[in-house]
């Protein structure tokens, strides 16, 4: 089942961005956990400068993406969790004391 999301968040980022390849599409849930859950997230990672092209003004872009999932998600009693961030903020610790 987080294959078909998986797909359909490919299809709709991949026209949007110059490199498709450098798109990393990840979902947060082990497959049992998927059918066990209604929750389902995923990590959508990207160099810092195809970002700001899938967030768009406003986050715009990014609504669009999550409401085009959410549409296939709605058919499977499930909701769909989106969250982009680029390579540079991917595993760095944001709660760091000075």
């Amino acid at each position: 089942m987080a294959a078909d999301y998986e797909k359909i968040i490919r299809s709709a980022v991949e026209p949007l961005v110059d490199n498709p390849e450098s798109i990393l599409i990840r979902c947060m849930e082990a497959p049992e956990e998927i059918e066990a859950t209604r929750d389902v997230h995923f990590l959508i990672a990207c160099p810092d400068a195809e970002l700001g092209k899938l967030i768009g003004r406003h986050g715009s872009v990014a609504d669009s993406i999550r409401t085009i999932v959410n549409v296939k998600a709605r058919d499977d009693h499930k909701r769909v969790h989106i969250k982009f961030e680029s390579f540079e903020d991917e595993g760095k610790d944001t709660d760091k004391k000075d």
